[in-house]
């Protein structure tokens, strides 16, 4: 065997055992050669090199055996090796999380940019990134990477379109790398969305999604899949930009969906009908009181609209499951029933799970991003990992 062979077959299993710990709750080196079909010598090389480079966390001593053998020392992926900075750049918030590299969140915040330009908006995500990079926040490795989720197509660590800022003049990836020292990546919020959903298994734990669509229902429509564990970006990244499909109105105008059925275009309808100024959710919402017969016409529309929106998909793509983002439903928690029984009426021939992703509706964009970067700065990119709140 070549030295080069001998050399890639390490690096290999290394990476199989980094995964099994990173997954495990707590094991045992003579756990994993059992469960990685290696022999123990290999372990014991193999878990030597990653403790000295502190990726293992110690637990202990575990339950003596039936057999009355040396206690297991019990072990697992050591939670505090590093930190990611996540980003979610929205047109009205700029939402930051500081991530573990195992994913427990450290600390979120949120900050209004209504108004700001793109160059604004970066310069007060490097003046976080100075604010935190120096300190190591608990970890013992301090920052490691950093995300960012476009509310645009992203292709090649740059923003190629965004209806939202005009990203032409800025490379944004190099301004931030620039500043933190550490790996930037940028991509579509709704990918980092379905990253999420497949990251971090925030549904039922007795079911296991290979094959899902995420439904992002903000301030655009957006989609990220999820095909075979892996993430589907379609050429040029330009997957799942379902808000920019075409329908006819009634009248024969062509229009885009996220025109219609986007929480701005929501808002905007509600004030041209009742004539009153519609800033935000909150004020739409005060209005289904003040004004149900008008907002309650809308609501229906959108109803049916976002029900054929999942119609759709489910139909192309014959997802496992989809699930639906979206502050409209986490808000007005009826209208997901309203659009499960709509999209039912249309007689899916798929048996998709239509599922409301309420715990993570306002969060997943930012641990979706701070997932991919943890995979990417620990080198296990393509493995099925599980992370932890």
């Amino acid at each position: 065997m070549k030295k080069s062979d001998h050399l890639t077959i390490r690096d290999h299993n290394q990476r199989l055992v980094l995964q099994a710990l990173f997954n495990a709750d707590e094991t045992s080196r003579a756990q994993l050669a059992i469960d990685l079909n290696l022999n123990k010598s290999t372990i014991s090389s193999i878990y030597r090199d990653l403790d000295e480079k502190s990726f293992i966390e110690s637990l202990g001593d575990g339950e003596t055996s039936e057999t009355g053998g040396r206690k297991a020392k019990l072990i697992r992926f050591n939670r505090r090796y590093g930190y990611v900075i996540s980003f979610d750049m929205g047109r009205h918030h700029l939402r930051t999380a500081l991530v573990q590299v195992g994913g427990a969140v450290v600390m979120k915040q949120n900050t209004a940019v209504d108004g700001m330009s793109v160059l604004q908006v970066t310069e007060l995500m490097i003046s976080q990134i100075k604010k935190y990079k120096n300190n190591k926040n608990g970890t013992l490795n301090g920052l490691m990477g950093i995300s960012v989720g476009i509310h645009g197509v992203v292709e090649n660590n740059k923003v190629q379109y965004s209806p939202f800022f005009d990203y032409s003049q800025l490379d944004m990836a190099v301004e931030l790398e620039n500043v933190s020292g550490v790996r930037v990546v940028l991509e579509n919020e709704a990918n980092f969305a379905a990253t999420y959903m497949r990251d971090y298994h925030d549904y039922r734990k007795s079911d296991h999604y290979n094959n899902m669509v995420v439904l992002n229902i903000h301030y655009g429509i957006g989609a990220g899949i999820i095909i075979n564990g892996e993430l589907y970006r379609g050429i040029q990244g330009r997957t799942g930009e379902i808000g920019r499909s075409v329908i006819e109105t009634s009248t024969g105008e062509t229009v885009r969906i996220e025109d219609l059925y986007s929480e701005d275009a929501m808002l905007r309808r509600t004030a041209e009908r009742t004539g009153l100024i519609v800033q935000d959710r909150d004020r739409f919402i005060q209005l289904r009181k003040e004004q149900p017969e008008t907002v309650s016409l809308l609501l229906d529309e959108w109803v049916r609209g976002i029900s054929r929106v999942a119609f759709n998909l489910v139909q192309t793509l014959a997802p496992e499951a989809l699930f639906i983002h979206s502050r409209f439903i986490a808000e007005m928690p009826d209208l997901l029933e309203r659009v499960i029984v709509a999209y039912q009426m249309l007689n899916p021939i798929n048996q998709s799970e239509i599922l409301f992703a309420n715990h993570s509706v306002y969060d997943a964009t930012l641990l979706g991003g701070a997932s991919s970067i943890a995979r990417e700065v620990l080198d296990l990119d393509g493995l099925s990992l599980s992370f932890r709140l």
